[in-house]
């Protein structure tokens, strides 16, 4: 019988995720909002957070990181660095690619791009570090959910809030993304937005995603062999 996750916890970690650089601070309306929970659920969390040191209150009803997160943040960065050749891979291959590449790791509410290397031409899709993905319409998302554990996905979908109904619709393309080992995105999350991803993998566990994306027009066929065969060659490399 497998161990009950504690749902409470994975909502906590759920409000930290919100923060970022382009978002410092918090407060209970914004997590009630986005984390779809009660004010009072929120305001809780926040408070119970702010008690352990995890969060601080900068002024009434705002809170922002505080110590306690920054030293773990500290140590999770000492054990558990991105690899040092991570940034010239992604460069290498946006140079061969000629398309924008990212890394992305995996967070509860969807994978969350650590590095990138844009596309040096007049015209190309941007995104920045720190960004939050979606999970379920996501080729990186879904690279995540296939090399989950059927278990582990009902875990993520119940703290997420997510109808089983939502990973039921998704387990086919799962299961094919699993089988052919990269994952497709087709204007499926944003319009005319196209990517292509794969994992890289420790153990059989998908610890990041190298992904090439650009304008849907730009991704044709050829486009995404030669992306599948250069992010394998590169994932194979980071492990």
């Amino acid at each position: 019988m497998a161990t009950p996750i504690n749902l409470s916890v994975m909502k906590a970690f759920d409000a930290l995720d919100l923060l970022s650089e382009d978002r410092p601070e918090l407060t209970a309306e914004v997590v009630a909002r986005e984390l779809r929970m009660s004010y009072a659920t929120a305001h809780r969390f926040l408070v119970t957070l702010e008690a352990v040191g995890v969060l601080i209150t900068v002024r009434r009803g705002v809170f922002a990181p505080g110590p306690r997160l920054a030293r773990l943040g500290r140590m999770a960065d000492d054990l558990a660095p991105l690899p040092k050749t991570l940034q010239s891979t992604l460069d290498r291959l946006r140079e061969t690619l000629d398309e924008s590449v990212m890394a992305c790791r995996f967070t509860p509410r969807g994978p969350q791009c650590v590095a990138v290397s844009q596309a040096q031409r007049p015209i190309s899709v941007n995104i920045r570090i720190g960004t939050t993905l979606p999970m379920l319409n996501t080729a990186q998302g879904r690279l995540f959910l296939a090399h989950m554990t059927p278990r582990d996905r009902e875990n993520w979908s119940l703290a997420q809030g997510l109808d089983a109904s939502a990973i039921a619709a998704i387990n086919p393309t799962l299961q094919e993304v699993l089988a052919c080992g990269y994952a497709l995105n087709r204007g499926d999350n944003e319009p005319d937005i196209a990517a292509v991803s794969v994992p890289v993998l420790v153990e059989g566990r998908a610890v990041l995603t190298l992904s090439a994306f650009g304008t849907l027009g730009r991704m044709d066929s050829a486009f995404v062999d030669l992306a599948k065969e250069q992010l394998t060659k590169a994932a194979a490399t980071l492990t």
